[in-house]
């Protein structure tokens, strides 16, 4: 159990972009207040925005999947959203609401920590701390459009299953974010999926970040979609 707990606490620090280096403090957004006239109608179920973790036992299908409280970052994930959508769309001018039906974020840590619990079984704590925070291969963030009814269909004791990933998407199995976007505004809804892998260039992400990207392709596909098409 010592071992899954330092594995899990490695890899999660890689996730936020704390792991290895100088402390570096997390980016602001300077001009956030001029967005603060945009509504937001969260019509999220409560639990989104709370942490969870599915599960501790390695043979669950639930193992090392944990969904992100809001509270992880500053601004949240809808408050960050609200200010770039108040950039991209000078129409919200006349229609400053966004209903956010879901804005989620899940942690699969999965296949690396059952590496890593394998390993701890050969070396130990000991060997493990030597060996120091795990380097992932990086990538790219992945955005695709998703119907938002399929969100529905995974809640209970399914919802660890939206944090999952094809080989295609993240062939190295690293540790990633899955963040789904769902929201409604000026007349469309649109849903998103975005899977951020250990990400070039940002050796020390941090989750905001990830969040601004999967923000700014949430909005891109948004702007994209006429209202005939957009998420029903």
């Amino acid at each position: 159990m010592r071992v899954i707990k330092s594995f899990l606490a490695l890899a999660a620090l890689a996730l936020t972009g704390c792991a290895t280096g100088p402390a570096v403090p997390p980016p602001t957004f300077p001009g956030i207040e001029q967005s603060d006239k945009i509504t937001i109608e969260d019509l999220r179920p409560k639990s989104e925005s709370e942490k969870e973790i599915f599960s501790v036992l390695i043979t669950s299908s639930a193992y090392a999947i944990y969904r992100v409280a809001d509270g992880a970052t500053n601004p949240t994930g809808p408050r960050l959203l609200a200010h770039r959508a108040y950039e991209a769309f000078p129409e919200l001018a006349q229609q400053p609401k966004i209903k956010v039906l879901h804005f989620v974020t899940y942690a699969n840590l999965q296949s690396h920590l059952r590496k890593g619990v394998a390993l701890g079984m050969l070396t130990g704590p000991i060997g493990v701390a030597l060996i120091g925070p795990p380097k992932y291969p990086v990538s790219d963030v992945v955005t695709s459009p998703v119907d938002g009814a399929l969100l529905e269909k995974t809640a209970g004791d399914e919802e660890h299953t939206r944090a999952y990933f094809t080989e295609q998407e993240n062939p190295s199995k690293s540790p990633v974010n899955v963040i789904y976007i769902d929201t409604e505004m000026l007349g469309k809804r649109v849903a998103s999926r975005c899977l951020v892998p250990p990400v070039k260039d940002k050796p020390n992400l941090f989750l905001v970040e990830a969040f601004d990207m999967c923000i700014a392709n949430h909005l891109a596909l948004h702007r994209s979609v006429s209202p005939a098409t957009a998420a029903k």
